[in-house]
């Protein structure tokens, strides 16, 4: 059916100024921290499970992809290792696993798709380890207006060795650091 040209002008002009006004509108979501997991040392001196601060100086963190995530090949999954070096300054300060951090992001791929082991010192004699069996995140997009942004509903870190897994979501939905204390 054809239509009055008049019809069609009015329906350009209504959807250029519909898509100006979202056009118009910068989103800040700050999505690129919504995944990360955040890895803080107990260094305090008066803690029985401390670890010792010269430990770490060296950081090595293995990932490797789940077996039952991996389409692709036909093998053993890669392993990947990034050692991170830091200075006095930085050694009480939280390690941070994210999609593209401390690891390159493989495609889609997300940090809930691998398991990690993280070495303190050196890695073929670590004076510390710990091994994150995996990670699971359940994200929510929450839109208002002409902007949509993803927020973490839950993130759990499955540490070995723990009694339950380690709720590292933040209770105020701001997608919050919420770290998780490394114990010897």
């Amino acid at each position: 059916m054809l239509r009055n040209p008049l019809t069609w002008l009015l329906l350009f002009v209504v959807s250029t100024a519909l898509a100006a006004c979202c056009g118009s509108v910068a989103c800040d979501c700050q999505d690129s921290l919504d995944d990360a997991v955040y890895f803080n040392f107990n260094l305090s001196p008066t803690a029985p499970n401390r670890l010792d601060s010269a430990a770490v100086d060296t950081v090595f963190f293995v990932r490797q992809l789940l077996p039952y995530r991996d389409t692709v090949t036909t093998g053993r999954p890669a392993i990947d290792t990034i050692q991170l070096l830091r200075t006095g300054r930085e050694r009480g300060n939280s390690v941070v696993l994210n999609n593209a951090q401390p690891f390159g992001q493989r495609g889609t791929r997300k940090l809930n798709q691998y398991s990690y082991k993280l070495y303190l010192g050196k890695r073929r004699a670590p004076t510390a380890s710990f091994v994150i069996d995996s990670i699971q995140l359940e994200d929510q997009l929450k839109g208002d207006g002409c902007c949509t942004c993803n927020s973490n509903v839950k993130k759990l870190v499955f540490l070995r060795g723990a009694s339950a897994p380690i709720d590292a979501s933040d209770p105020g939905g701001q997608d919050r650091a919420v770290p998780v204390t490394l114990n010897r």
